[in-house]
């Protein structure tokens, strides 16, 4: 007589919350509805000797469920990923956030620096909130830093009302991180005014 496939609760027990059991139940559903895998081959039937095995304890049903669990879990992140970097985006391979200091300390932007290209030449995306607007003649600039020192600019920006997005590119070799430089800062540059003394106001 065929058996109807068992209930999730049959094989996860009454353990975890409300929440877990519920997606633990999607993913169970979804199992039960692909249906049984194809018949293995003949040729597989006897696996090839590889030598000695280590056996592995079974695991008890509670690592059964937390095992479902995170996959489904990553099944999710996996998404998210992909919503935060779509195909053809930006490709950050690092994400260094940045803080205000002083009077501009309500200020913030975030790094997102991608890999370098075939001639050494590396992207810069640049999120900014909260900089103010300058004069015509003036405007802020991105640094690597040593020691909260400007030691190599990475190009000049202006600023408008809410989030400004920047591009720049730099050609310098970043690592081994430390050595040379260890941090990044932002400074407002103003005409007659040497830049690399300028007020410091976004660090990291």
């Amino acid at each position: 007589m065929r058996r109807d496939p068992p209930d999730v609760r049959e094989l996860v027990g009454e353990e975890g919350s409300p929440q877990e059991l519920d997606r633990l139940r999607r993913v169970h559903d979804l199992l039960v509805a692909a249906g049984p895998p194809p018949r293995l081959s003949p040729a597989l039937v006897r696996p090839p000797r590889v030598g000695r095995l280590a056996l592995l304890a079974r695991p008890r049903r509670r690592s059964l469920a937390a095992l479902a669990l995170a996959a489904a879990l990553a099944a999710g992140a996996f998404a998210v990923g992909y919503a935060v970097a779509p195909r053809g985006g930006f490709r950050a391979a690092w994400v260094v956030p940045m803080h205000g200091l002083g009077r501009h300390a309500q200020a913030h932007a975030v790094l997102k620096i991608g890999r370098a290209d075939a001639h050494g030449n590396i992207p810069i995306e640049m999120e900014v909130q909260g900089l103010p607007p300058l004069p015509a003649s003036a405007y802020y600039e991105l640094y690597l830093a040593k020691k909260g020192k400007p030691s190599a600019s990475c190009g000049t920006f202006r600023t408008g009302p809410g989030t400004t997005l920047v591009r720049l590119s730099i050609a310098y070799q970043l690592q081994p991180w430390g050595r040379r430089w260890d941090g990044w800062i932002v400074t407002v540059n103003r005409p007659g005014r040497p830049p690399a003394f300028e007020l410091v106001v976004l660090t990291t």
